[in-house]
């Protein structure tokens, strides 16, 4: 059995695997745009009350501005996420773009081949550390050091989208793992 697998990438390739894998690590929990909002106008609310109770200026000023500061960010965050790319992935698709084109990734008997515009690379499938799966995509993570490749299941040219979790698991005897999806806070 084989797996022909064409890798051309698109800038939501990245931000799909930024998502999945990155943000995650590098991003806290969110409060939701609802509760930003709710404190924006408990802080403005309270810097009135703090006014006309205790005619404090200092105080007042700095409950009025932290309202409008967490106001003005709510708005900001119930932005559609899909507009804008995140700074790692735009970055990420200018250095893919320089590095010249990736052609395809084959799954065989013998182990993963990688083949570019500048050589062919092989790794044993031992060498491999796992291969993720989302709803439109699966990550094959080569190691922590060598990184991995976005493959994307509407562009198996031979095999499907559905045999490759068996056929990795027989080759590797490790199950493919399901990307937990990155709950939105809006």
């Amino acid at each position: 059995m084989k797996f022909d697998i064409k890798l051309d990438y698109t800038i939501d390739d990245f931000q799909a695997y930024w998502q999945a894998f990155l943000r995650k690590k590098t991003e806290p929990e969110r409060v939701s745009t609802k509760q930003m909002a709710g404190l924006g106008v408990f802080f403005l609310a309270a810097g009135m009350l703090t006014w006309a109770v205790m005619k404090s200026v200092t105080m007042t000023v700095l409950e009025i501005i932290l309202g409008v500061i967490l106001l003005v960010g709510s708005r900001r965050a119930a932005k559609p996420q899909s507009l804008s790319y995140s700074r790692w992935t735009r970055q990420m698709w200018k250095k893919h773009q320089a590095a010249g084109e990736l052609y395809n990734c084959c799954f065989t008997e013998d182990g993963v081949w990688i083949h570019d515009c500048k050589s062919d690379h092989r790794y044993d499938y031992a060498a491999l550390e796992a291969l993720w799966e989302d709803e439109s995509r699966f990550y094959l993570v080569l190691s922590t050091r060598l990184g991995a490749y976005v493959l994307r299941k509407n562009a198996f040219s031979q095999g499907t989208p559905e045999g490759l979790p068996a056929f990795w698991q027989s080759m590797t005897g490790k199950t493919v793992q399901r990307v937990k999806q990155v709950q939105k806070s809006r």
